[in-house]
């Protein structure tokens, strides 16, 4: 029985959590050969100070991975 384990620095909320678990079990399957009812998610999620990245924790450095956060750059 496979078991895919997301760590995630940045809460989601339950219907991200649900559409990301149907799409990694769905994928998985597809590309495996597997059956989707024979396959694990699970998802761990940690708060941002305790996640660490060059020596600094993320709610120390600013780094935001989400795509609705707001960008340091600026256009062109």
């Amino acid at each position: 029985m496979p078991m895919i384990h997301v760590l995630n620095a940045t809460a989601s909320s339950t219907e991200r959590k649900r559409e990301l678990i149907a799409e990694l079990t769905n994928t998985y399957a597809r590309v495996m050969n597997m059956r989707p009812d024979t396959i694990r998610v699970v998802i761990e999620e940690f708060p941002r100070e305790n996640w660490g990245v060059a020596g600094v924790t993320l709610a120390d450095s600013g780094q935001n991975e989400s795509l609705d956060a707001p960008t340091n750059s600026t256009p062109s």
